[in-house]
């Protein structure tokens, strides 16, 4: 869908966001192949920067699926998810200018969603809001892989994926990030250090502790080392 190019700045990216129909869990199980999708993405920020609103359309449709599932699990609800998305987007249009054509799309609006999350967090510290996320189950939008697509073994990895979920909600923000950069959206080390503002060391090391805080939970579930 094109945006209405008649509006202009804020407007228009509210309005886009507010009319383009994406079930955003949907869309993860639909993404195009990560091949070339990088080098389109990249394209198509850099026509976004150098001022053709026309492009913000292209933009969304390729973005939105994995920066709002990174979004959830900054968040880790839903709601927050969603507001925190947009805010990403809205920050993204704003510092639209200062995009380095060349550089990843994907990783610079992960960071700039990161530093929104971030932001969110400081303000409800000094409102000393309750920060304890409640329990709604996980919020995952993978698919469920199944060996035999037998009920048991259905039930066992939606069990597994269900302990793995609650474990990186209970992680600090540094080591949920990286372990979320590296094992799920797939960025190199060095690209991880780059959304952080930090070492390749560093995020080797947080993504580490995350790593081993699932090993500890799933074996406290009663997964045998053997499977994990």
């Amino acid at each position: 869908m094109t945006p209405n190019v008649t509006m202009d700045g804020a407007e228009l990216v509210e309005s886009t966001l507010s009319i383009l129909s994406v079930d955003r869990c949907a869309v993860t199980a639909t993404e195009p192949s990560l091949i070339g999708a990088t080098a389109s993405l990249n394209s198509i920020m850099q026509r976004y920067a150098a001022g053709e609103a026309t492009a913000f359309g292209e933009l969304y449709e390729a973005l939105a699926p994995r920066l709002h599932r990174f979004c959830l699990r900054l968040a880790r609800n839903r709601s927050d998810a969603d507001d925190l998305f947009q805010d990403a987007f809205l920050r993204l249009h704003r510092a639209r200018a200062s995009y380095i054509p060349g550089a990843p799309a994907l990783n610079w609006a992960f960071a700039i969603a990161r530093s929104a999350h971030l932001d969110r967090v400081r303000r409800r510290q000094r409102r000393r809001e309750d920060l304890r996320v409640a329990d709604s189950g996980p919020i995952t939008c993978r698919s469920l892989p199944s060996r035999d697509g037998s009920p048991e073994d259905d039930a066992c990895t939606r069990h597994m994926l269900l302990v793995v979920d609650r474990e990186i909600g209970r992680m600090s923000e540094k080591n949920r990030s990286a372990y979320v950069l590296l094992r799920e959206e797939g960025l190199s080390i060095a690209e991880a250090a780059s959304v952080l503002g930090t070492t390749g060391d560093v995020v080797k090391q947080r993504a580490h502790r995350a790593y081993e805080q699932i090993r500890s939970a799933l074996r406290y579930a009663g997964w045998d080392e053997g499977m994990l």
